[in-house]
């Protein structure tokens, strides 16, 4: 007759059903994680979509938790944006980056610079998130400007008194463009325009990076009133 050892036997129940336990957790975490992030590329893409910040198929936006990237699929219409829209590529570049933005090379500098910051200040990376626009009244004053003065509080307050506005050569899916804003993010900042291209703004939510989008806008529009009245 086997000799069973019923303790062992419980032991090893005991090892299985909380392994199991344990990976229908993990699943039930990254499936909340994932409607939340839906929920939030959703409400922003839109937000951007009716104010008129970027076109039809414009725009792009990506959080990270300094670890994988989720950005918006190249081609995309944020006012209408699915599961599928949504790419998760990795920290460093790999084959699944062909569906993403086009800006992604600028996204994934500017959270590497974003890494480095906080790496300095001895600070978690936690989560981060960018908006890429093609505001309308930003992009005109960035033709004309070197960058923007807010003349309104709340955009003086908000953007800390100037954004810069940058011409580089090539301005869509540019090395250069990617050099520029993870130098922008790397000394403190956290929006700057690209001449004819729009602004990039980096905070730690989608809904905060676009507050300043959505600041920076309004304080161009104003300032291209008062230059029409003279």
């Amino acid at each position: 007759m086997t000799n069973v050892d019923f303790n062992q036997l419980a032991d090893d129940i005991f090892d299985r059903i909380s392994s199991v336990a344990s990976s229908v957790g993990d699943a039930v975490e990254e499936a909340s994680s994932g409607l939340g992030r839906l929920s939030d590329f959703y409400q922003v893409g839109r937000d951007l979509f009716i104010s008129g910040a970027v076109t039809s198929h414009g725009g792009n936006l990506s959080v990270s938790d300094g670890r994988q990237i989720w950005i918006s699929r190249t081609g995309s219409q944020l006012g209408h944006i699915t599961t599928d829209d949504i790419i998760a590529v990795e920290w460093q570049p790999t084959t699944a980056d062909a569906k993403a933005s086009m800006e992604l090379i600028v996204h994934r500098a500017m959270y590497h610079a974003y890494m480095e910051r906080q790496t300095q200040q001895g600070t978690p990376f936690g989560t981060a998130a960018i908006v890429h626009a093609h505001s309308l009244k930003t992009t005109y004053q960035s033709l004309i400007k070197h960058s923007i003065i807010p003349a309104d509080s709340e955009g003086a307050f908000i953007l800390d008194g100037e954004v810069q506005v940058f011409a580089p050569a090539a301005t869509i899916a540019s090395a250069e463009v990617a050099t520029i804003m993870a130098d922008v993010v790397r000394s403190g900042g956290s929006i700057a325009v690209i001449r004819g291209h729009g602004p990039f703004a980096i905070a730690d939510t989608l809904q905060n990076a676009y507050r300043l989008v959505s600041c920076l806008e309004y304080s161009a529009a104003l300032l291209t009133l008062l230059e029409q009245a003279g």
